[in-house]
């Protein structure tokens, strides 16, 4: 049977801004009551004529009815064009304890130098991300202070704070993947770590490559129920063979106990003949140590296609069925396009592959959309009541495509909401 989708504009954009609404959560396991972070993404170019993108708002919404309206909170952080040197930060990701009635909240932050293009390698925005937490135990209302991430191991600090990962060398950044929970209550988060340094090379070794890498940050709770201890797992590294630019914005599933499937976006090179691939690894230890990353496939053996593009696994409690969403193709492509279809399809969990003929399109490019829309870099979540899933994101570009643009206003974008009705 076929998934039924509706569609409808979410979040009208002022003009020259993207709209994202990411994250979203149920804020406590007694009401109907939502927290979601909205992003306002806007263009500037900087005095070379080069793109960089930055965020004149970030901000957390609540809704006390179950998504039907929503009440913003104030600003957790602004930027403007003329002002983006220094610390900025990502939206907050939010996880319901529903054992004991708890939000935790992480997010990551980074320091900008403007005379670096964006996303350079060994950028000082690449080395210096760095998480941050804090806790709420009244639905959102109120939150602890904001505390470091850093690993509870010996010979782990507030420098050295996790493994591979050292403050102003290396950095981990988080904005989008879904949190997982094992069966024994620890919380799991997927993490892109930056400026990572190859498989074979270290930190020390002399003008090393620079590289795109994952790995998962784990918290339980202390003895009094009062603050999360933290974890960070061994980073993924990909083999240049595989994808010289590495692995990032992981997405997990659990198999079970401390069982996790992941699965990465990874960019293809088309001199070099390499195709962007989604690599996948397991771990048997909650995110400590993976499996050797191999190609994601589907169920008749075949290689599974998508740009470097983010995606996200979904358990339905209402099927128990496990889902991915995606952009899947039907043939490889070796860079970060298109972004569309935008699909849903059935993971098995036992294999740990994608059900070939169960794959269903939720957005394909309307023929009046620029040939570079992309369908990407949502939020979602399970709708109380109904069991429908709940998508949000932007429709973007919405007047053109990314390469024509030359004006700040040419980059609005409206947020859509997409209820996803499963048979």
């Amino acid at each position: 049977m076929k998934i039924q989708v509706e569609r409808e504009l979410y979040l009208a954009a002022p003009n020259g801004i993207a709209v994202y609404a990411q994250n979203p959560c149920y804020t406590s396991t007694q009401t109907d009551s939502l927290v979601e972070s909205v992003k306002h993404e806007a263009l500037h170019f900087d005095d070379q004529g080069r793109k960089v993108y930055y965020h004149p708002r970030i901000f957390r919404r609540f809704s006390t009815d179950n998504g039907r309206t929503w009440t913003a909170t104030p600003d957790q952080a602004t930027e403007t064009a003329k002002a983006l040197a220094g610390t900025q930060r990502n939206v907050s990701l939010h996880a319901l304890d529903a054992r004991r009635n708890a939000l935790i909240s992480i997010f990551s932050t980074y320091e900008v130098d403007m005379s670096q293009e964006m996303f350079a390698g060994g950028s000082l925005r690449q080395r210096t991300y760095r998480l941050w937490y804090e806790l709420s135990f009244d639905a959102g209302k109120t939150w602890t202070p904001t505390r470091r991430i850093i690993d509870e191991r010996p010979g782990f600090d507030e420098n050295h704070w996790g493994p591979g990962l050292v403050f102003g060398q290396t950095g981990a950044a988080i904005d989008l993947p879904a949190p997982v929970w094992l069966d024994d209550g620890t919380v799991v988060f997927g993490l892109t770590l930056l400026n990572m340094p190859r498989p074979g090379e270290s930190l020390e070794t002399p003008d090393r490559h620079s590289c795109y890498g994952v790995s998962y940050a784990r918290g339980r709770w202390n003895p009094a129920g009062t603050d999360v201890i933290w974890q960070i797992g061994e980073p993924i590294l990909l083999d240049p063979k595989q994808s010289p630019a590495g692995c990032c914005e992981p997405a997990a599933i659990s198999l079970g106990g401390t069982r996790l499937f992941n699965t990465m976006r990874c960019q293809g090179d088309e001199q070099r003949g390499i195709p962007s691939t989604r690599y996948s690894t397991v771990s048997d230890d909650g995110g400590m140590t993976w499996s050797r990353p191999e190609p994601l496939h589907y169920d008749d053996g075949r290689t599974v296609w998508s740009p470097a593009s983010f995606s996200s696994f979904f358990r339905s409690s209402r099927t128990g069925i496990a889902y991915w969403i995606a952009n899947i193709l039907p043939k490889p492509v070796h860079h970060q396009t298109p972004r569309y279809p935008l699909c849903l399809a059935r993971f098995d969990p036992e294999r740990g592959c994608i059900i070939r003929n169960s794959v269903q399109v939720i957005q394909d490019r309307p023929p009046s959309m620029p040939e570079q829309v992309r369908y990407t870099n949502w939020g979602f979540y399970e709708e109380r009541g109904t069991g429908d899933l709940i998508m949000t994101l932007p429709e973007q570009p919405k007047l053109m495509d990314f390469t024509a643009m030359t004006r700040p206003e040419d980059y609005t974008a409206d947020c859509l909401r997409y209820r996803i009705r499963l048979p």
